[in-house]
């Protein structure tokens, strides 16, 4: 079962007692504290997504600022499934190293990211069938 925590505060940070992962103390706005354990190889994955995350955007979205590029990881596995307003989708990718994520994206924005991949593989999505006859 997924649980999302809006975290308010992060409380503490340390390493665990044999040292192969990081517990993280955070605190909701109510100040109810939720604790999470990552496994070290988690946390630098998600180190490079904050990173990539904090970077400023170019101006032109055509053609991204100079630098490095962000990190690539292998998908195993990849869901997709409404959300209950029925306004977005929620995109799930499970990592080749274990790692969960999800992407909640506005069903427009679903859209063009559609768009865009058919676009870049060469291929058109089918139309939908009609009823007219030809």
């Amino acid at each position: 079962m997924k649980h999302e925590i809006s975290a308010a505060q992060v409380v503490s940070a340390r390493a665990s007692d044999t040292g192969d992962a990081v517990r993280v103390v955070l605190a909701d706005q109510s100040g109810e504290e939720h604790v999470v354990v990552l496994p070290l190889d988690q946390l630098a994955l998600l180190s490079a997504w904050l990173e990539q995350a904090g970077r400023a955007p170019s101006e032109d979205p055509a053609h991204p600022a100079a630098g490095p590029t962000a990190p690539a990881q292998s998908v195993e596995r990849w869901t997709i499934q409404p959300e209950a307003d029925d306004e977005h989708i929620v995109l799930g990718f499970k990592l080749a190293k274990g790692a969960e994520m999800a992407l909640r994206m506005h069903r427009s924005g679903v859209a063009v990211f559609a768009k865009a991949l058919t676009s870049m593989l060469g291929r058109l999505v089918p139309a939908p069938p009609t009823k007219a006859k030809h």
